[in-house]
């Protein structure tokens, strides 16, 4: 008997293996394949590539993305503060006030974003906010992508604040604290860490986020600017735009700007796993 379960044992850990094995391959094969085509193009275009404007269809220069990376950090500061600042106050609305009317509300509301399709949403945002503003704009873009982030930012970090025992929340109030105070002073210090790693996962869905710019982006690449309430470009837009064109040159710039959207992704996440510490529980 002893010996039949080691063997059941051993089997489905092959299996398990085999099947992970399996699942990663393609992933790997993605993440290679940019790797191995921006390196490439980077090493072709060396530095300039972060701070070139984007090359014409028969340019002999693969140009660069600084219009794409500028508009795509610009979106970020924009959206990703929104976001967070909304998904905390009904993360904290459901964990602490669950029968509230309003908490009730922001969980549905939140929640059923989810379920919208990206371009729907940004068909949408171009209805109500790009036509009346009379034109493609950062702070429309930014509203697209802040509602389609919302509902994985308020489903982690709600669930990151309902982890924190209830004896702390007892000690708190054993000490005089007063309900907001006890939320600023020890629930959201305590899930610090899941709190980091939401908003790392809202950011990195706003910058790899494409539907969602195509109606209200506008696609700047002749320049640069600062303004919100200008068009702009995002690398992710770039990427889609120029894949599906028939020039080699654009294509480069294509592969280029993938690998620089991953190591954006790489650096961002392993500064903040090194900086943010865990608190045990």
């Amino acid at each position: 008997m002893h010996r039949i379960r080691v063997i059941k044992d051993r089997l489905f850990t092959f299996y398990v293996v085999i099947t992970s094995a399996l699942a990663l391959i393609p992933s790997l094969h993605l993440i290679s394949v940019i790797i191995l085509r921006g390196v490439e193009v980077l090493s072709e275009a060396g530095i300039k590539f972060l701070v070139d404007l984007p090359p014409t269809p028969l340019s002999t220069q693969v140009g660069g993305i600084a219009p794409s990376l500028l508009g795509t950090f610009m979106l970020t500061a924009i959206a990703l503060p929104t976001t967070t600042l909304i998904a905390i106050f009904a993360a904290v609305m459901n964990n602490e006030f669950p029968n509230n009317p309003i908490s009730r509300i922001l969980d549905v509301t939140l929640r059923s974003f989810a379920s919208i399709p990206t371009i729907v949403v940004s068909m949408t945002v171009y209805l109500l906010v790009v036509i009346p503003m009379g034109g493609y704009s950062a702070i429309a873009s930014s509203i697209a992508l802040a509602i389609i982030a919302l509902p994985y930012a308020y489903t982690i970090i709600s669930a990151a604040l309902g982890q924190v025992p209830h004896t702390y929340r007892e000690a708190a109030y054993a000490l005089g604290m007063s309900r907001w105070m006890m939320i600023y002073k020890v629930i959201i210090p305590i899930a610090r860490r899941m709190l980091a790693g939401g908003i790392l996962i809202t950011m990195a869905r706003i910058m790899g986020e494409t539907a969602a710019l195509i109606f209200t982006a506008g696609r700047f690449r002749t320049g640069l600017t600062l303004s919100p309430n200008q068009p702009v470009d995002a690398i992710p837009l770039l990427i889609f735009d120029y894949a599906l064109t028939p020039y080699p040159v654009m294509h480069k710039v294509a592969w280029g700007a993938a690998l620089i959207l991953l190591l954006i992704y790489l650096i961002t996440f392993l500064s903040l796993k090194v900086l943010v510490k865990e608190v045990k529980l």
